[in-house]
Formats: structure tokens, sequence, C-alpha cells
């Protein structure tokens, strides 16, 4: 029962975290668009600027982290990027790693100017999780009257100046052994059986979508997995930070000695976004009640579309993984299929978040026009199979199990009807009230909520608001999915718990 419990809190800990990595994430696609239209015009100002951005990956995963882990505290940005330098130099300096062993690459890094060990955006998550930990901790502490200007959250940056000292000072014999680790697990990704690689990165992916653990699983793969040396020497790590530097420096194979096919982690999206996802949204819309179809048509369409658009599926996907557990199943196989099938026709795709039309065009055609070997093409001729696969097969099991998808429920209710202060009101009252309430905060498509008393809930009560799916993780962690909406609809939640 007690390793029950831990795991559940565990995955609670571990929802919040692939949480606060959303907002560096979402920060790349800026850069990736500054690298293609520099590639496709010929500036390399442009590229020069998008470069920059991969380059200090570690210093945005640690302020992104840390505001994301501590409402959204500057505090917390800052004592992020504190923490970041004070790690950095302490490991360089008690290491006595030079600049030229640093542009040597290997276990060695530089790291804003700084030498030090190789740590990727591992480091920068360590920093950001510190800093947040610091504010949590110590942003009311109220020191003795005579030390009253270090009070409260002056007193965060401080705190983790010295605990970051400390790591530094811990860190170099402990990072080895777990370099070791991801050392081993990249030469397993990367290693002669990559067919089978693909399919179980695209299949565990997309599974772990319910619980928003996807954000968990892939940076591994897109910032660590794999090495590459670049034309001055310096080693980067990741299958999307190498596409984008072989992108930068003209490497139009996207494969080099040290590493094979960069894009294979990225590109198994695109045949799901732009064509089998919205076959099935239009499966779904086939499969509705007559007199539904009209709501039904405004959910699946705008679901759709933002699905074929921007590549987020989670309006899409969560009209059915909780209500038909099969096509759950199938959903995630398929993606393991279609990201092996895109490796088997030597597709080279990135995409700098998602991967809808936007990153298609920008990632797959443009670079196309400068004879990079993108190959996006493969991309239809796995998507239009898939789009008919999805399409019959979602008929076929809504129809024979009556699975309650869009349109086939007796009441159909539409939240775009209502103001996010409406429903917002609405989903406080359905929580549980405010005192039940410990945090709000939104990704993408859901809100990601800590409460104290998690039967206090009124799970049905959230889905005839407009509610697309209600996932409880861990005893005290709830994601609602309403769509692009989440983000404002937690900002409205906030505003009104936060008024006396």
């Amino acid at each position: 029962m007690k390793i029950f419990s831990g795991f559940v809190k565990s995955l609670s800990k571990l929802s919040m975290i692939g949480r606060a990595l959303m907002l560096p994430i979402s920060l790349l696609p800026a850069a990736g668009l500054l690298l293609a239209f520099g590639d496709r015009f010929h500036l390399p100002l442009m590229m020069n600027a998008g470069g920059v951005i991969f380059d200090n990956l570690p210093l945005l995963f640690a302020i992104g982290s840390a505001v994301g882990l501590a409402a959204e505290s500057g505090i917390a940005a800052l004592s992020a990027a504190v923490s970041v330098l004070t790690i950095n130099v302490t490991m360089g300096t008690l290491l006595h790693i030079t600049p030229e062993m640093a542009a040597a690459g290997g276990k060695y890094a530089m790291v804003l100017g700084i030498p030090t060990l190789q740590m990727g955006v591992f480091g920068g998550l360590i920093s950001g999780i510190l800093a947040a930990w610091c504010y949590n901790k110590f942003n009311t502490l109220q020191l003795p009257e005579f030390l009253g200007f270090f009070s409260g959250k002056r007193f965060v940056a401080i705190a983790t100046a010295f605990l970051s000292f400390l790591l530094g000072m811990g860190l170099p014999w402990v990072w080895s052994y777990i370099q070791s680790g991801i050392d081993g697990l990249s030469i397993v990704v990367n290693g002669d059986n990559q067919v089978l690689s693909t399919f179980i990165f695209g299949t565990v992916e997309r599974a772990l979508i319910p619980l928003g653990l996807h954000h968990i699983w892939y940076p591994s793969f897109w910032y660590s997995f794999g090495e590459y040396t670049t034309q001055t020497g310096q080693v980067i790590h990741g299958d999307q930070t190498i596409w984008f530097k072989m992108l930068e420096e003209g490497v139009k194979s996207f494969s080099s000695d040290s590493y094979q096919n960069a894009g294979k982690f990225m590109q198994g999206e695109f045949p799901l976004m732009l064509f089998a996802l919205p076959a099935a949204c239009l499966a779904m819309y086939h499969e509705a009640n007559t007199k539904n179809k009209k709501i039904a048509f405004g959910i699946l369409f705008s679901a759709a579309l933002t699905c074929f658009l921007t590549g987020i599926t989670e309006p899409v996907e969560f009209t059915f993984i909780f209500v038909a557990p099969v096509l759950y199943v199938f959903n995630a196989l398929m993606a393991g299929v279609s990201y092996m099938c895109m490796y088997l026709l030597h597709a080279h795709i990135a995409k700098s978040f998602s991967a809808g039309l936007i990153d298609y065009i920008s990632f797959g055609i443009l670079p196309s026009l400068n004879d990079y070997q993108t190959h996006f093409l493969s991309a239809v001729f796995v998507g239009i199979p898939m789009a008919i696969i999805y399409y019959f097969t979602f008929r076929f099991v809504i129809r024979r199990f009556d699975i309650k998808t869009p349109g086939r429920t007796e009441v159909m209710v539409n939240c775009d009807d209502k103001t996010d202060t409406e429903i917002s009101h609405e989903i406080i009252t359905l929580l549980g009230g405010q005192e039940n309430i410990l945090s709000i905060s939104a990704c993408i498509t859901r809100l990601r909520l800590e409460i104290a008393k998690s039967e206090l809930v009124n799970k049905d009560g959230l889905n005839q608001v407009g509610a697309r799916g209600v996932v409880f993780v861990g005893d005290k962690g709830i994601q609602v999915i309403f769509g692009a909406r989440a983000q404002f609809i937690a900002q409205t939640m906030s505003e009104i718990t936060l008024k006396p």
C-alpha cells in the first residue's frame, strides 16, 4: 500500500515537472522559424538569431522550469539564472576545466562562457527546480527586524545561490554516473535497430498523452540522446538540437559520421496531425446523431483544424481516449507505425513544438527548396493511408460498441457559448470551491490544478460544462481539458481566487 501511495505521489510530481517543461519548450518555435526563414532567404543574421537560442538551452530550461513551478514568479526566474551561473562556475573551477577542454567537447562544454561539465538541458532543469523550491519555501520568510531587508522574496536568490554552490560542489561526483546512463541509452536508441526505436518512441509518446507525461518522455530524445560534432568542433546533443544545427551549418543530408538521420524522433507526428486525426474527426461527425450534428460539427471541426494547423492534438484525442480504450490503444500503436514508416522512407522533417501545417511548411517544404533532403512528401505517402485506416476504424468501433463520442450523447454542451468568467466560476464550484484549490496553471489545452481533496471534485459536472476530459494525476493533481481556451480560463480562475 505504501509503495502504491509513493507511486501516486511520484506521478503527481512528474506531472508538475512536465507542466514546467512546457514553458521553455514553447519558446523554441521562434528559434526554429528564425533558422528556417533565415536559411530559405539566405539571411545569416536571422539564422544567428535563431541559433543562439538553441545554443543556450540550459539557461532557457532553468528560467522556464522555475517560472512554471513557482507560480510564474520573476524572482524564481532570476534565481534560476543565478543558479545556472553558480553551479557551472563551481563545477568548472573545482574540476579545473579550461576553455580548451570545453571546446574539445565530450564530457565538457561551454555554458554561458563558462567551461564546465556537459549536462545539457538537465543542468538547466536542475537549476530551475532548485530555484522554484527556494521560492516556494522562502518567499514568505520573515527574518529578525535588523535583517528585515533580506526577508521574503529577497531571500530566495540568496538561498538559491548558496544551495547552488553546494550543489556545484557535489554534482561532479554524481553526474558521471548519470552521464554514463544517458550515454548508454543514447547508444541503444541510436543503435542498429532504429526502426524499433522510432516505433517505441512514437507509441509511448502517444500513450502518455492522457496524463500529460509525454512532456517528460521526449526531452531526452530531443536534447540529450545522440551527439553531433559541429564544424567548429562543438559537440551538441539531442535530435531536435542536432537537426537545427545541421540546418544552420548546411548539412543537406541531415546525417553525419556521429549522428545519422536527424529528425527521426520528431517527424512521425506529421502524418498523424495532418491526415489521420482530422480523418478521425470526420468519422466521429458522420457517426453523430442527426439532431446533434450541428454542435458536433462545431466541436470536431475546430479540433481538426487546430490539429491540422498547429499540431495540437488534445482537443481531438480527448474526445475518444477515455470513452474508447480500444481507440486509445489503436492511436498509440499507429503513432509508432507512423514514426517507423517515416524513418524507413528516409524523411528528415523537424518540428519546433508541434507537427502541424505550420511546422510542415517551415521545416519540411522550405528547407527542401534549398536542396535539404527533408523528403517532405513522405508525410503524404504515410498520411493518406493512415487517414483511410483511421476513418473506417473509428466508424466501425464507434458504431460497434456505441461509443459516446461528440454528437452521440443525449446532451451536447458547447462551452464556447460561455465567457471565461462564467465558466471559471462554474469550474471553481465543481472543484469543491476556492478553499479546495491549491494551485492553478495551464498548458496549451488543459488546466493543470492541485486540489486538497479529490473527493470534492464533481467530474460529471465538469464534463457537463464543456470539459473534453478530466484526468486525476496522483492524489492531488487534476487536469481538465478545455482546448486552446485553457490558459485564459486558468488566468481568470486565478484572478477570481485571489479576490478577498
